[in-house]
């Protein structure tokens, strides 16, 4: 059979010990969409001098690689049960509260965010990478599911001969994410007429040196966040709510947004803390609307925002 593009296959896996690579297995395959593979692998080119002008053969030098994906969000099912991108979600510097029978909530995490081995197959090649953390970004878009889009940093790769993995159980990914319609969207209290929302958690992605490494490089950190969410509400009266005055004011206005009305698949998004960095004016459909961009800080430290699924 031809090696078709559509074909693919992802998988992760939680490091047990930072930077060295786990054996992704069928437990560890997921759902992906447009899955995205860039390895990098720098070159040594010495130039002495010589009679002639051509370059002398380099030599390969340090190695890392990026990966991504996007993936439907949903819950599990079942309240107290983290969703199977937990996991993802933890590796871009989220920490799991997990009150049983009850709900899973992620919130930033500064220390013990942990690393990961990804790995993306394409039925003739297996593609590896090891020591990676990442970034998310949730696009909220009127009548369609919530969607995350993972993008990762990882220390090396390799990639070796080898057919998907079998017996892969796609169930608990098979739930259907809560759409955004319905939906209760929160800016200081009022809410506001919108189609869309975006929310990204804004980390750095660092890949320290470290010439003892074979590849050059220690596992991926994180560095310091820069959360935005973003919203883009129809223009309305000072009288009704004043964002140029939030945007002029230095106070931030607490934000909040649920997504799904059954139980195990209820997505509630909350800030404490958005401060209007940026508003332009635009138009939906003729109708005139604020394009509004706002920072998430903190309040007491590492609560800039709050994912909580129920």
């Amino acid at each position: 059979m031809s090696d078709l593009t559509k074909r693919m296959q992802m998988a992760g896996k939680l490091e047990s010990e930072e930077g060295v690579p786990e054996t992704l297995t069928a437990a560890e395959a997921f759902l992906a969409i447009a899955p995205g593979w860039d390895p990098e692998i720098g070159r040594y080119q010495s130039d002495p001098a010589k009679e002639t002008l051509g370059e002398i053969e380099s030599q390969p030098g340090e190695r890392s690689a990026k990966i991504s994906w996007s993936s439907h969000l949903a819950g599990s099912g079942t309240p107290g049960t983290p969703p199977w991108w937990g996991k993802y979600l933890k590796a871009c510097g989220a920490q799991e509260i997990i009150t049983p029978g009850v709900s899973v909530e992620y919130k930033p995490a500064t220390l013990n965010v942990p690393s990961a081995t990804l790995g993306r197959n394409t039925g003739t090649l297996r593609k590896k990478v090891w020591g990676c953390r990442g970034d998310l970004k949730i696009i909220m878009e009127k009548a369609k599911g919530l969607l995350g889009q993972f993008s990762f940093q990882g220390m090396d790769f390799s990639v070796v001969d080898g057919g998907f993995l079998a017996g892969v159980n796609y169930a608990p990914m098979l739930i259907q994410p809560p759409l955004f319609q319905g939906v209760t969207f929160l800016f200081d209290a009022y809410q506001g007429i919108i189609s869309k929302s975006e929310l990204s958690l804004g980390n750095t992605l660092i890949l320290p040196d470290d010439a003892g490494q074979a590849s050059g490089f220690r596992p991926a950190i994180l560095g310091p966040r820069h959360p935005k969410w973003s919203f883009d509400p129809a223009s309305v009266a000072v009288a009704t709510k004043d964002f140029y005055g939030k945007w002029r004011a230095s106070s931030g206005a607490a934000m909040s947004c649920t997504v799904g009305a059954t139980p195990g698949n209820i997505i509630t998004i909350t800030a404490g803390k958005a401060q209007v960095e940026d508003l332009k004016p635009g138009d939906r459909k003729e109708i005139r609307i604020f394009q509004i961009t706002a920072g998430l800080k903190e309040t007491n430290g590492d609560d800039e925002w709050s994912i909580l699924l129920t």
